[in-house]
This record gives structure tokens, C-alpha cells and sequence, in this order.
């Protein structure tokens, strides 16, 4: 079975000590906590600061509300923005270690060699939606920048939101193939599965 990507960091930086032993130790604190962040992939980062983001966002508008009858409705739309990035960040990741849910019943009942080209095939779609995703995204993000589009929460130009999220689609897109030629390379001879497994 190939790794996946996270399987693959906690190979690097897993110490070699027994399963039994692992489960007692304490919870990483400090310089190993920097150590786990390390060498992380980008978009699992930004998804988890992104996560974070909401849930401190979520819980100040709750407490507000609770205590003053107050909401802070022009937080919507930062929601709605960081959702949309924690969409993209989670992805790529899905993308760089082929878990994307997917119907496998041709896959499961073709040969070895139309299995092989079930996988390629795959890894083709989701670059070229992701690729067309980022033409139309950088469209709208410039459209909106030359008409001079505003929010209506803060009021900010609405291209600051869109900027960014093509080349987040990049990203996706890019992990795909990444992922691709390296559970390819790794299955060798072997079929390759579109979960990334050889057959």
C-alpha cells in the first residue's frame, strides 16, 4: 500500500518507539509542538489556521449575542470567505492523497490496465476542473477589481476576497498531478489504484 501524504510525515518524524509506549507518552508541548508544524504540507496549515479562524469568529458572535442582544453581522462574509479557502486547503490534500469521494464501480470491475487508466483519467478531471476553475475565478476577481465592486458587510473591494482563490484552484491542481506521479512511481509495474493502492 503506498502512504499517503500525512502518513508520509509522521514516517519522517515519528520517533521509533513502540505502540504501547507511544500511547503513554504526554501531549507534546513547546519545541515539539513546533516540530509536529514542520514540514507540514501548506494547505494542511492553512486549513488548520483557517478552522481556527471560524471557530474564534463563531464564538465571539455567540458570546455577543448572548450577552448584549448584539451580532456582529458584517462577520458573514469572512465566514463565507474562510470557508471557501478551508474548502480549497482541504482539496488539495484530498487531491495530493487521492481520497476524493468517488463512485468505484467501473474501477472495481475493469482489468488491471483499465484501472490504470480510471486513475490517470481521474487525476485528468479534477486538474482540468480545477484549471478551468482558476481562468473563471481570476475573471471575476479582475471584473470585480475594474468595476470597482464593494461588500456589503465591510464595505471592502470584493476582489481582495477573490484574489487568492485562484491560486489556491492551482494548488489543487498541482497536487493532483503530484500526487499522481508519485503513487505511479511508487506502484511501479504495478496497477494503480484510484485510492491510491496497487492492485
Amino acid at each position: 500500500m503506498v502512504p499517503t501524504q500525512t502518513e508520509r510525515y509522521h514516517m519522517r518524524h515519528d520517533d521509533p518507539v513502540q505502540p504501547e509506549a507511544r500511547n503513554t507518552q504526554v501531549a507534546p508541548t513547546g519545541h515539539c509542538q513546533r516540530a509536529i508544524l514542520k514540514g507540514r504540507p501548506v494547505e494542511e496549515l492553512l486549513g488548520v489556521a483557517v478552522m481556527a479562524a471560524l471557530v474564534a469568529i463563531t464564538l465571539v458572535n455567540v458570546l455577543v449575542r448572548y450577552f448584549s442582544n448584539q451580532s456582529f453581522a458584517w462577520t458573514e462574509e469572512i465566514s463565507v470567505f474562510l470557508l471557501v479557502v478551508m474548502t480549497l486547503a482541504g482539496a488539495a490534500t484530498a487531491a495530493a492523497d487521492d481520497v476524493h469521494i468517488r463512485i468505484e464501480f467501473f474501477y472495481a470491475s475493469g482489468s488491471r490496465r483499465q484501472r490504470q487508466w480510471l486513475a490517470a483519467l481521474s487525476a485528468l478531471a479534477t486538474v482540468l476542473l480545477f484549471m478551468l476553475l482558476v481562468v473563471l475565478i481570476a475573471r471575476t476577481a479582475w471584473s470585480e477589481f475594474e468595476f470597482g465592486e464593494t461588500t456589503s458587510g465591510l464595505g471592502v473591494p470584493r476582489w481582495w476576497y477573490s484574489a487568492l482563490l485562484p491560486f489556491l484552484a492551482l494548488m489543487v491542481a498541482l497536487r493532483a498531478i503530484a500526487g499522481f506521479r508519485r503513487r505511479a512511481r511508487s506502484a511501479g509495474g504495478t496497477a494503480v489504484s484510484i485510492h491510491g493502492e496497487p492492485s
